[in-house]
């Protein structure tokens, strides 16, 4: 959900955070202060302006992209290419060395995906760009991989990996609360509407965590307005993944338009909506042209 893709970055997006991610997924010990972190997180990819979730330099010598999702994303491997093809373009002091005869060194890539999936699914998987490619007879190898870990990171799961890293075990502790208040709520018929429901249940899951003494600092300097956009967010993802049960996503392209559609009607920004539908920015724009009252109905 979008909502949580822009919770990982808040959380996740400074140094300090992004080293203690690294050490506790691969079980290393980096010092945070005899270690050079440099965040590096792209604002585009080569040919989209979807932003990653979050990159960082270690030692200027081992380059690490970190990725949240919150459905099992088949193609993880193929946009993982796309963002360290633009890292290693932008780490280039001079774009023109690759055309000369010396080797450029590039720091070394480690990826890594966290999943919040409903959907079962092991502790630790390894997803390979390979798994792609259409299967040519006659030939069997291999001439370009790119391999990613993937870590569920539900309650309950890699126990390990989250008692390493305080703000990752808040992070996904906010998550499960925040599902199980929206499930306590809705059984109870509580709040008049989705947004008010989830805005309340977001604030029960931040008081879970102070409880729980969770990313309390964080939560302290969270303003109203970003409150309400992680309500935002929320709605307009669930919006969007009803759309797809009901088949949009196979080729129909209403549904999106319409989530879209409701999207701008609440405000929200164009890079957010390009983000939760997938439209691109011309489609949104032309959108964005309707009428008020087409806009406010979703029509």
């Amino acid at each position: 959900m979008a909502y949580k893709d822009s919770l990982f970055r808040s959380i996740f997006g400074n140094e300090k955070s992004a080293l203690a991610l690294y050490n506790a997924v691969h079980g290393t010990s980096h010092d945070p202060r005899d270690t050079e972190v440099v965040m590096n997180t792209l604002s585009e990819t080569l040919w989209t302006p979807r932003k990653n979730d979050l990159s960082f330099l270690i030692n200027r010598s081992l380059v690490v992209v970190a990725e949240h999702q919150s459905t099992i994303n088949e193609n993880m491997p193929y946009r993982m290419l796309q963002y360290v093809c633009r890292l290693f373009e932008k780490g280039l002091e001079n774009k023109k060395a690759v055309y000369r005869r010396a080797l450029v060194k590039h720091a070394r890539p480690r990826f890594i995906v966290l999943l919040n999936s409903a959907a079962a699914f092991p502790d630790h998987q390894k997803m390979r760009l390979s798994d792609s490619f259409e299967r040519v007879a006659g030939f069997d190898g291999v001439t370009l991989e790119l391999e990613i870990d993937v870590y569920n990171v539900n309650a309950g799961r890699n126990r390990s990996i989250l008692e390493a890293c305080a703000e990752l075990k808040g992070y996904a502790f906010f998550v499960s609360r925040v599902g199980a208040h929206e499930k306590e709520l809705g059984a109870q018929g509580a709040g008049s509407g989705g947004a008010e429901r989830t805005i309340k249940a977001i604030r029960l899951a931040i008081q879970d965590c102070k409880n729980a003494g969770l990313l309390r600092d964080f939560w302290e300097n969270m303003s109203q307005e970003e409150l309400n956009m992680l309500a935002s967010e929320w709605d307009m993802e669930t919006a969007l993944e009803v759309s797809r049960e009901e088949g949009f996503e196979r080729g129909v392209g209403v549904g999106v338009e319409t989530v879209a559609v409701n999207a701008l009607a609440k405000g929200l920004p164009f890079e957010l909506i390009h983000e939760l539908t997938g439209l691109d920015t011309e489609t949104i724009t032309g959108l964005s042209q309707r009428p008020a009252d087409m806009l406010s109905h979703g029509n």
